[in-house]
């Protein structure tokens, strides 16, 4: 340990993880990027993420905060810095079973969450895969399985406990901090540390899974029919689906989820989706939704899929707009592109009441490339695409920089979370890449990677992890 971090208080004691100890190897890097931090403080409680924070803060380093460490970016560590890991703030609990109301801290896993609340016939939509941790991808917003039903992950958050730069604890609801609660639901990661959430979970034990693969047609169609019929499509039915090149053509591996407890309501949901292109598979089964984020996803994060990963929002797809979409994959910059549904339930929230401000769009598209490909050739797949988006996903974005907040946080919301992120960490502890283009990407190597799991269709049971771009995630 060097003299730099010999002087750790005795509430943090057996709490530093630091190269020399067995478990540095499992903690020291992100899903996307290998990392060489100074060390890693593991918290157990509010009160030892308040005395890490105060313990990085005096060791003038750079800080990193990971709960699942699934981000794209990297930021969740760092290189010679600290990085506070929240994974031992893990505990679920249901506080009103009549009302579904449940505090999750934000080191859980959602597969440990699915699993938690499975007795009780509840569950939160809360992306699409069993790693990803709670405290990021509910900071960012949180596109779920049940997406288009339930809204994202931030529209049934009631309050959230956040431990700011300075040490102080803060709940914040609707009535208490309200510009804290404001701001933290879709642009938390410059504002603090969020320890807690508390959700209102909805009540549903199984759902419709159906999994396609169809041939998509070159010159859009398949892309256009899916996008239009997921905009207009009943609430019931949220989708994800992979679009990818197989040869010389491309294929759509589509996992749609009903939010219906028996298949006789979930079918005539999904079967508009059999005729958008030619049918290649096709089943469809009644799951507990854990199944779609199982525990059999938790794995420790090593730097294990790396890739760079932009995204859009669209209000809809013409014919010109879905033929760029199949040209991103088809095309010479050869990216995994990956079409997720919102609208329905999300937009029924007001654009100024979060962070997350786009509430008209009906559709996330999300590309990514992996090594040796990296930036330019993910520039080039996307060029077709990037001008027709009206708007980002913060945690679809590998490469943080201004013009990624500008189209993330955009206009009057971009103004208010600026303003806000300067009031609750005026020195800068937290401050966002967004803000900095300070990212992890120099860590990665050239090293060729393998391609998204996702990218193939799911070929049993299980769903296919069609919303996330690499690895992952998520």
């Amino acid at each position: 340990m060097s003299a730099a971090l010999a002087r750790v208080p005795g509430s943090l004691t057996g709490q530093l993880v630091t190269p020399g100890d067995r478990r540095y190897a499992h903690l020291r890097s992100t899903y996307t990027t290998t990392a060489s931090p100074a060390g890693i403080l593991l918290p157990k409680n509010t009160a030892q993420v308040v005395a890490a924070i105060r313990y990085a803060r005096e060791q003038r380093l750079p800080i990193a905060v990971r709960s699942g460490g699934h981000g794209l970016s990297g930021v969740s560590s760092n290189n010679g810095g600290l990085v506070i890991d929240l994974s031992m703030l893990n505990r679920v609990q249901v506080l009103d079973e009549r009302s579904g109301l449940v505090r999750v801290e934000a080191g859980a896993r959602w597969a440990n969450v699915a699993a938690a609340l499975a007795p009780y016939g509840l569950v939160i939509s809360s992306g699409d895969y069993g790693n990803v941790g709670v405290g990021g991808l509910t900071t960012g917003g949180g596109v779920g399985w049940l997406v288009r039903s339930s809204g994202l992950t931030i529209d049934r958050v009631r309050a959230v406990e956040v431990v700011l730069a300075d040490g102080t604890v803060v709940r914040a609801d609707a009535e208490h901090e309200p510009e804290l609660f404001w701001l933290v639901r879709g642009a938390g990661a410059g504002a603090g540390i969020v320890v807690a959430f508390e959700i209102e979970a909805t009540e549903q034990r199984n759902v419709g899974v159906a999994q396609l693969v169809v041939e998509a047609h070159p010159d859009g169609r398949t892309v256009r029919d899916w996008v239009a019929y997921l905009a207009q499509a009943p609430r019931e039915l949220s989708a994800g689906a992979v679009l990818y090149a197989e040869g010389r053509s491309a294929l759509l591996s589509i996992t749609a989820v009903v939010a219906a407890e028996s298949l006789r309501r979930a079918r005539p949901v999904v079967e508009p989706l059999l005729a958008i292109g030619k049918l290649l598979e096709h089943r469809t089964d009644l799951l507990p939704y854990p199944a779609l984020v199982p525990t059999a996803h938790l794995h420790p994060n090593v730097g294990q899929q790396r890739g760079t990963t932009t995204n859009g929002l669209f209000s809809g797809l013409d014919d010109a707009g879905a033929r760029a979409v199949t040209r991103a994959v088809t095309g010479p910059g050869r990216a995994v592109v990956q079409l997720r549904s919102v609208g329905g339930a999300v937009n029924d929230v007001a654009p100024d009441a979060t962070a997350y401000a786009h509430r008209h769009q009906s559709t996330l598209v999300v590309a990514s490339v992996f090594p040796p490909q990296g930036g330019a050739a993910l520039d080039s797949a996307w060029r077709g695409v990037a001008g027709r988006a009206d708007g980002a996903y913060v945690n679809f974005e590998s490469r943080p920089d201004p013009a990624a907040f500008a189209r993330i946080y955009p206009g009057e919301t971009g103004v208010r979370v600026r303003r806000l992120w300067k009031r609750y960490d005026p020195d800068g502890v937290f401050r966002s890449a967004l803000l900095t283009a300070r990212t992890a990407r120099s860590n990665q190597s050239a090293r060729s990677g393998q391609p998204a799991r996702s990218s193939q269709p799911a070929r049993s049971g299980q769903p296919a992890r069609s919303g996330q771009p690499h690895r992952r995630r998520r």
